[in-house]
């Protein structure tokens, strides 16, 4: 069986008895998809109830289309951001990098301008992986989130799929969290609001495939650009992300704000 990370992979269509909503529209033209599964639509499909937003995307062209998906699903309230994966490994590295253009205004609560321009207070953390950590990213999380009295978690994340139309060409965006490596079969702890006791908003994008290679056996695979495409989605999903918690500010404001 194929692994994958996707929603839009699992075969879902309307289905109102058995929990089903699925309804294709386009934003900003891109094309996008929202899935939304009941309780028993979650159990049936081993996935947890909620929204899923799937936006079709090469990466380029998608910022406005992803700052208002977002909008939809942020909460109100204090933000904790994360990206999650290896830094050292390119196609798991997408979260970290994508922080590099969230930037952190927690500490900036104190001051006049902050409340006049009704910023949201935002902390930003890079977890590691459990390898270099030794800490289970959703213990780190956990931690943090209760520590800082964060409302909400938004986590980013490299994801796998099984189709190779999805390869790099697919943003996920879900409110019922993530679970890291699961696509890969590398189950890590979930991170959503059952095991955080807050809400979580996961965004990824598949960066890894299933590759059949004969005698030598299955592995995971990415398109020979990755650096690069992991590079354009880190940037898109940064600022659609800052852009979302901060709609009062700008695109040139917010990169003013990145240390």
């Amino acid at each position: 069986m194929k692994r994958s990370d996707l929603i839009c992979e699992n075969g879902v269509i309307n289905d109102k008895k058995a929990g089903f909503f699925v309804h294709d529209f386009e934003l900003y033209g891109t094309k996008c998809t929202e899935v939304r599964l009941e309780e028993n639509a979650g159990k049936a499909l081993k996935k947890s109830p909620g929204k899923y937003f799937t936006v079709y995307s090469d990466g380029t062209d998608c910022r406005f289309c992803l700052t208002e998906l977002l909008k939809r699903l942020i909460p109100d309230g204090a933000a904790l951001v994360t990206g999650l994966g290896n830094e050292r490994v390119c196609s798991d590295s997408l979260g970290v990098k994508a922080l590099r253009y969230i930037p952190a205004t927690a500490h900036l609560s104190v001051h006049d301008d902050f409340q006049a321009l009704k910023m949201r207070r935002v902390t930003v953390v890079e977890t590691g992986v459990t390898g270099q950590t030794g800490i289970e990213s959703a213990s780190q999380i956990r931690f943090l989130a209760e520590g800082i009295c964060a409302d909400f978690v938004i986590a980013i994340d490299s994801l796998a799929c099984s189709e190779p139309e999805r390869l790099c060409r697919t943003i996920q965006l879900t409110d019922t969290g993530i679970a890291p490596g699961s696509g890969v079969g590398n189950d890590r702890k979930e991170i959503s609001s059952s095991t955080l006791g807050r809400r979580v908003i996961a965004i990824g994008v598949p960066t890894v495939i299933d590759y059949d290679a004969g005698e030598i056996g299955k592995m995971m695979v990415s398109p020979r650009n990755i650096d690069k495409l992991i590079a354009e989605f880190a940037k898109n999903i940064g600022l659609a992300v800052s852009l979302a918690l901060n709609p009062e500010l700008n695109e040139a404001e917010i990169m003013s704000l990145i240390i």
